[in-house]
Protein backbone atom coordinates (compact mmCIF):
# COMPACT_ATOMS: atom_id res chain seq x y z
CA UNK A 1 0.00 0.00 0.00
CA UNK A 2 2.77 2.25 1.04
CA UNK A 3 4.89 1.58 -2.59
CA UNK A 4 1.32 2.08 -4.24
CA UNK A 5 0.66 5.74 -2.28
CA UNK A 6 4.41 6.43 -3.17
CA UNK A 7 4.15 6.32 -7.00
CA UNK A 8 1.04 8.52 -6.69
CA UNK A 9 1.93 12.23 -7.26
CA UNK A 10 0.98 14.28 -4.27
CA UNK A 11 -1.35 17.08 -5.79
CA UNK A 12 -3.55 14.12 -7.34
CA UNK A 13 -3.23 12.71 -2.95
CA UNK A 14 -4.41 15.99 -2.17
CA UNK A 15 -6.86 16.44 -4.84
CA UNK A 16 -8.51 12.56 -3.51
CA UNK A 17 -8.73 13.37 0.02
CA UNK A 18 -10.32 16.59 -0.59
CA UNK A 19 -12.65 15.15 -2.64
CA UNK A 20 -13.29 12.03 -0.29
CA UNK A 21 -13.66 14.21 2.52
CA UNK A 22 -16.74 16.44 0.89
CA UNK A 23 -18.34 13.38 -0.15
CA UNK A 24 -18.01 12.43 3.48
CA UNK A 25 -19.90 15.77 4.79
CA UNK A 26 -22.37 15.48 2.18
CA UNK A 27 -23.41 11.69 3.04
CA UNK A 28 -23.03 12.73 7.19
CA UNK A 29 -25.28 16.18 6.23
CA UNK A 30 -26.82 16.49 2.93
CA UNK A 31 -27.34 20.08 1.43
CA UNK A 32 -30.83 21.21 2.32
CA UNK A 33 -33.15 21.59 -0.02
CA UNK A 34 -35.44 24.47 -1.82
CA UNK A 35 -38.06 23.81 0.74
CA UNK A 36 -36.05 23.04 4.26
CA UNK A 37 -34.71 26.44 3.02
CA UNK A 38 -37.92 28.01 3.10
CA UNK A 39 -39.54 25.92 6.05
CA UNK A 40 -36.62 27.52 7.90
CA UNK A 41 -37.38 31.08 7.34
CA UNK A 42 -40.72 30.56 7.96
CA UNK A 43 -40.17 28.40 11.43
CA UNK A 44 -38.12 31.69 12.32
CA UNK A 45 -40.36 33.93 11.60
CA UNK A 46 -43.12 31.90 13.75
CA UNK A 47 -41.05 30.94 16.73
CA UNK A 48 -42.92 33.36 19.53
CA UNK A 49 -46.41 32.09 17.74
CA UNK A 50 -46.54 28.16 17.04
CA UNK A 51 -43.37 26.84 18.59
CA UNK A 52 -42.11 27.11 22.75
CA UNK A 53 -39.70 28.99 23.53
CA UNK A 54 -36.24 27.27 23.77
CA UNK A 55 -35.15 30.05 26.17
CA UNK A 56 -37.78 29.47 28.82
CA UNK A 57 -37.01 26.45 29.96
CA UNK A 58 -40.39 26.81 32.56
CA UNK A 59 -42.98 28.06 29.86
CA UNK A 60 -43.86 25.16 27.39
CA UNK A 61 -47.30 26.25 26.23
CA UNK A 62 -47.30 28.32 22.74
CA UNK A 63 -48.36 31.78 22.02
CA UNK A 64 -50.88 30.19 19.63
CA UNK A 65 -52.37 27.76 22.25
CA UNK A 66 -52.62 30.97 24.63
CA UNK A 67 -54.74 32.90 21.83
CA UNK A 68 -56.76 29.81 21.32
CA UNK A 69 -57.87 29.59 24.64
CA UNK A 70 -58.64 33.55 24.89
CA UNK A 71 -60.77 33.05 21.86
CA UNK A 72 -62.78 30.04 23.31
CA UNK A 73 -63.21 31.87 26.25
CA UNK A 74 -64.21 35.05 25.46
CA UNK A 75 -66.64 34.01 22.16
CA UNK A 76 -65.92 37.63 20.87
CA UNK A 77 -63.99 39.67 17.95
CA UNK A 78 -62.28 41.83 20.45
CA UNK A 79 -60.77 38.36 22.24
CA UNK A 80 -60.26 36.25 18.79
CA UNK A 81 -58.52 39.65 16.96
CA UNK A 82 -55.17 38.43 17.85
CA UNK A 83 -55.39 35.00 16.80
CA UNK A 84 -56.92 35.90 13.90
CA UNK A 85 -54.27 38.16 12.56
CA UNK A 86 -51.16 35.97 13.93
CA UNK A 87 -53.07 33.04 12.09
CA UNK A 88 -52.91 35.44 8.46
CA UNK A 89 -49.95 36.04 8.91
CA UNK A 90 -49.11 32.13 9.11
CA UNK A 91 -51.06 31.51 6.18
CA UNK A 92 -49.55 33.78 4.17
CA UNK A 93 -45.97 32.93 4.95
CA UNK A 94 -47.05 29.28 3.76
CA UNK A 95 -48.62 30.90 0.54
CA UNK A 96 -44.95 32.20 -0.30
CA UNK A 97 -43.76 28.56 -0.44
CA UNK A 98 -43.98 26.72 -4.03
CA UNK A 99 -46.52 24.06 -4.66
CA UNK A 100 -43.77 21.02 -4.51
CA UNK A 101 -43.29 22.12 -0.83
CA UNK A 102 -46.89 21.15 0.10
CA UNK A 103 -45.72 17.44 1.87
CA UNK A 104 -42.70 19.31 3.52
CA UNK A 105 -45.40 21.73 5.23
CA UNK A 106 -47.61 18.79 5.78
CA UNK A 107 -44.84 17.13 7.76
CA UNK A 108 -44.91 20.01 10.59
CA UNK A 109 -47.21 18.90 13.09
CA UNK A 110 -47.16 22.43 14.65
CA UNK A 111 -48.60 23.79 11.53
CA UNK A 112 -51.14 20.85 10.90
CA UNK A 113 -52.50 21.72 14.74
CA UNK A 114 -52.59 25.50 14.13
CA UNK A 115 -54.60 25.00 10.57
CA UNK A 116 -57.36 22.84 11.94
CA UNK A 117 -57.64 24.01 15.24
CA UNK A 118 -58.16 27.05 14.44
CA UNK A 119 -60.62 25.63 11.12
CA UNK A 120 -62.64 24.06 14.10
CA UNK A 121 -62.47 26.98 16.30
CA UNK A 122 -64.22 28.96 13.60
CA UNK A 123 -66.71 26.70 12.59
CA UNK A 124 -67.76 26.47 16.20
CA UNK A 125 -67.89 29.90 16.64
CA UNK A 126 -69.52 30.67 13.47
CA UNK A 127 -72.41 27.97 14.80
CA UNK A 128 -72.69 29.33 18.53
CA UNK A 129 -73.91 26.81 21.49
CA UNK A 130 -77.48 26.09 19.77
CA UNK A 131 -78.24 25.37 15.45
CA UNK A 132 -78.52 28.93 14.53
CA UNK A 133 -81.94 30.23 14.06
CA UNK A 134 -81.82 31.40 10.32
CA UNK A 135 -79.61 30.66 7.46
CA UNK A 136 -78.48 34.31 7.60
CA UNK A 137 -77.38 33.92 10.67
CA UNK A 138 -74.86 30.81 10.13
CA UNK A 139 -71.82 32.83 10.34
CA UNK A 140 -72.62 34.55 13.94
CA UNK A 141 -70.14 37.39 14.94
CA UNK A 142 -67.84 36.59 12.42
CA UNK A 143 -67.39 39.43 9.74
CA UNK A 144 -66.13 39.22 6.09
CA UNK A 145 -62.36 39.21 6.96
CA UNK A 146 -63.03 36.13 9.41
CA UNK A 147 -64.96 34.53 7.03
CA UNK A 148 -62.28 34.90 4.31
CA UNK A 149 -59.38 33.32 7.01
CA UNK A 150 -61.57 30.28 7.36
CA UNK A 151 -61.74 29.96 3.78
CA UNK A 152 -58.12 30.42 3.72
CA UNK A 153 -57.56 27.39 6.05
CA UNK A 154 -59.59 25.82 3.83
CA UNK A 155 -58.03 26.41 0.40
CA UNK A 156 -54.16 25.23 2.65
CA UNK A 157 -55.71 22.33 4.06
CA UNK A 158 -56.85 21.05 1.36
CA UNK A 159 -53.99 21.70 -0.67
CA UNK A 160 -51.56 20.60 1.35
CA UNK A 161 -53.47 17.02 2.96
CA UNK A 162 -56.29 16.56 -0.04
CA UNK A 163 -59.91 16.70 -0.30
CA UNK A 164 -60.59 13.30 1.74
CA UNK A 165 -58.81 15.00 4.36
CA UNK A 166 -60.87 17.61 4.19
CA UNK A 167 -64.37 15.97 3.63
CA UNK A 168 -63.65 13.89 6.68
CA UNK A 169 -62.78 16.43 8.88
CA UNK A 170 -65.87 18.34 7.76
CA UNK A 171 -68.40 15.35 8.20
CA UNK A 172 -66.78 14.44 11.84
CA UNK A 173 -67.69 18.37 12.48
CA UNK A 174 -70.81 18.60 10.97
CA UNK A 175 -72.31 15.89 13.42
CA UNK A 176 -69.90 17.45 16.75
CA UNK A 177 -71.74 20.60 16.46
CA UNK A 178 -74.18 21.49 19.59
CA UNK A 179 -77.80 20.25 18.77
CA UNK A 180 -76.98 19.15 15.43
CA UNK A 181 -77.34 15.42 16.64
CA UNK A 182 -81.20 15.90 16.10
CA UNK A 183 -80.83 17.38 12.55
CA UNK A 184 -80.74 15.98 8.91
CA UNK A 185 -77.31 16.30 6.96
CA UNK A 186 -78.84 18.80 4.93
CA UNK A 187 -79.60 21.35 7.10
CA UNK A 188 -76.64 21.25 9.32
CA UNK A 189 -75.17 21.82 5.97
CA UNK A 190 -77.42 25.16 5.41
CA UNK A 191 -76.91 26.54 8.82
CA UNK A 192 -73.06 26.14 9.34
CA UNK A 193 -70.10 28.00 7.50
CA UNK A 194 -69.53 24.65 5.69
CA UNK A 195 -71.69 25.48 3.30
CA UNK A 196 -70.28 29.05 2.24
CA UNK A 197 -69.03 29.38 -1.26
CA UNK A 198 -65.28 30.74 -0.37
CA UNK A 199 -65.05 31.95 -4.35
CA UNK A 200 -66.78 34.92 -2.97
CA UNK A 201 -63.62 35.77 -0.86
CA UNK A 202 -60.60 36.52 -2.65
Amino acid sequence: MDKLLATVPKNMLAFLAIVGFILLIALVQPPASVCDSQLEIIQHSQRHFLFPDPKSKLVKTTKFEKLRDQCKITNSPGGCYELFQKMKTFLHDLGTMGGECASAVGDVSEYKRAMIETADLMVRLAWGDAPPSAYHAKFGWLDTADISLYCTLKARLISTYGDEFWNGFREKMMKDLPGAQTLPRNQIWDMSIFSENCARYP
